[in-house]
């Protein structure tokens, strides 16, 4: 089952993103929200044998959830796709470049 999680940091920044799959497709399409150094904030669809940004298709992308694009923490993850987990702060920022953006909790749950 996968998941819409809503993501907003202090500077204004407000987006959307997509955490798992659905029941039929998640073996070729799931996803999880990564940093790309050209787009920002997107997800990656990580069932895939190569992980790339799907609106520049660069490999240089990175999961949210490990430095240098969040800070490394312990405890329970506010978003997770095994083995992909995020929490809620301490994440950078596509906008202003500060590790202030939030993980929210859960907006719609999808199969």
């Amino acid at each position: 089952m996968g998941q819409t999680n809503r993501v907003a940091c202090s500077c204004g920044f407000t987006s959307s993103v997509t955490i798992g799959g659905g029941m039929r497709t998640y073996r070729e399409d799931s996803r999880f929200p990564f940093y790309c150094k050209f787009c920002g904030l997107v997800d990656v669809n990580v069932a895939g044998t190569v992980l790339v940004c799907p609106n520049c298709e660069s490999q240089d992308v990175l999961p949210y959830g490990k430095p240098p694009i969040s800070i490394e923490q312990v405890g329970h993850a506010c978003i997770e796709w095994n083995p992909y987990k995020a929490y809620k702060t301490g994440n950078l920022c596509p906008q202003c470049k500060k590790m202030t953006l939030e993980f929210r909790n859960t907006e719609m749950m999808f199969d």
